[in-house]
């Protein structure tokens, strides 16, 4: 664990400033990179427990970046790209729930013993 909650956020900030530049560097999602990167700091090293850190806090916090990485995104939203995937959007919102629904009450019968009336 980190000595203290100041360095707690100042390393975070630290992972997530280098994520971002070798994301940039090697031409890569900055997601991946950040994610790799959390987890290898956070679950499986053991450096970061936020959640226990942060306490209350935690929460608000995670909403807050969620909320900022969604408002980053629609500003680089191009109307341009969206035209013609009116096809695949059909596709997904009918074909694709009718499979997830089958799929989700098998596996949910089968896998995690729930009823027929409670899986479906």
């Amino acid at each position: 664990m980190v000595p203290s909650l100041l360095f707690e956020v100042m390393l975070i900030g630290l992972l997530g400033i280098g994520s971002q530049w070798i994301a940039w560097r090697y031409r890569m999602p900055a997601i991946v990179v950040m994610s790799i990167t959390g987890l290898l700091a956070g679950p499986i090293l053991g450096i970061l427990n936020p959640e226990e850190d942060f306490g209350d806090l935690y929460n608000p916090i995670i909403s807050v970046a969620v909320a900022i990485i969604l408002f980053e995104g629609s500003l680089n939203l191009s109307f341009k790209e969206i035209r013609g995937l009116g096809k695949p959007v059909f596709r997904i919102s009918t074909v694709g729930a009718f499979i997830a629904w089958i799929l989700g009450s098998l596996t949910a019968h089968y896998i995690a013993g729930l009823s027929w009336a409670v899986a479906s």
